[in-house]
């Protein structure tokens, strides 16, 4: 009896450990059909886990280093264009070259106007008027703009003297020299203080001597006038510039005249003011050379 309960207990503890065994054989057959079924599924493969080390190598492993910003596009540089460079054509009329090396002989302006010296009236007029001055007909409207603006500013205006003709000229010119005891209407430096016929611009009508209307006596006492001071500054704005500055009687041959302005034009009478340049100079620059024949 004893060995029958003794066999039947050991059977019972054998069957309990082979369901033990069957049971874990079980569970570890599942996991790996699960895994490989994963692996599939998911893109998981069993050679990256073979390879990829253990967790302690995968850990010493340096982080990949994060990419350089990138660096903006240098902003691309749009040349200026090149500005096309000024030319004046001297043959016309505006540029006409009239002093002591380039005569223009008898010539007279084709139409001479008339205004009126004190700038109280404002009309211009055609007709013959000894009691206004004459200028070329051509430059009668900028120079009665400039001379009203002038005045508009509080400022004693005088018209002075505008064309004279070749005779005129040849009259003035023995009168001046007689009274200053010279013979070539130069001074002691070799500056003309009054032009033979023919090489004056007053002959040529496009300018005038502008006077304070109390100080009409031509020195240099006309530079300590407002009248001088301010059409001296606003002249270009008109298309005239001042003829004869101090400190360029070398290059005009003619002495400083604070009161002889000359029509040029306004591109002209700009760019020579800007530049500090002689009717001389200009020619010098844009024409073919000091020896050119005037434009007329």
């Amino acid at each position: 009896m004893k060995n029958r309960v003794g066999r039947i207990i050991v059977g019972l503890v054998f069957l309990f450990f082979f369901g033990i065994y069957f049971y874990k054989q079980l569970g570890i057959r599942t996991f790996s059909d699960d895994l490989a079924s994963w692996g599939e599924a998911t893109g998981f493969h069993r050679d990256t886990v073979e390879t990829s080390g253990s967790i302690g190598e995968q850990s010493a492993e340096q982080p990949a280093a994060p990419a350089a910003p990138e660096q903006p596009a240098a902003p691309v540089e749009t040349p200026e264009p090149t500005p096309e460079p000024l030319s004046f054509d001297l043959s016309s009329w505006e540029y006409m070259l009239v002093n002591g090396d380039h005569s223009i002989d008898q010539y007279a302006p084709a139409e001479l106007v008339y205004l009126d010296q004190a700038v109280e009236a404002l009309d211009i007029q055609t007709s013959y008027n000894p009691n206004r001055v004459a200028v070329d007909a051509r430059i009668a409207q900028p120079l009665l703009d400039m001379a009203k603006a002038c005045k508009d500013a509080g400022l004693p205006v005088w018209l002075s003297s505008g064309y004279r003709s070749y005779s005129e000229q040849a009259a003035n010119f023995q009168r001046i020299c007689q009274n200053n005891g010279i013979t070539d209407g130069k001074d002691a430096k070799g500056h003309y203080i009054t032009m033979p016929a023919g090489c004056s611009e007053h002959q040529s009508g496009l300018c005038c001597d502008i006077t304070d209307k109390y100080r009409e006596i031509k020195n240099d006492e006309i530079f300590k006038t407002d009248t001088y001071a301010w059409l001296r500054d606003h002249c270009a704005e008109y298309g005239f510039i001042l003829r004869f500055p101090t400190g360029k009687e070398d290059i005009t041959g003619v002495m400083n005249e604070g009161w002889h302005f000359r029509y040029v034009g306004l591109e002209a009478a700009k760019y020579m003011t800007e530049n500090d340049l002689t009717l001389e100079e200009f020619w010098q620059r844009f024409g073919p050379g000091e020896t050119a024949a005037p434009a007329v």
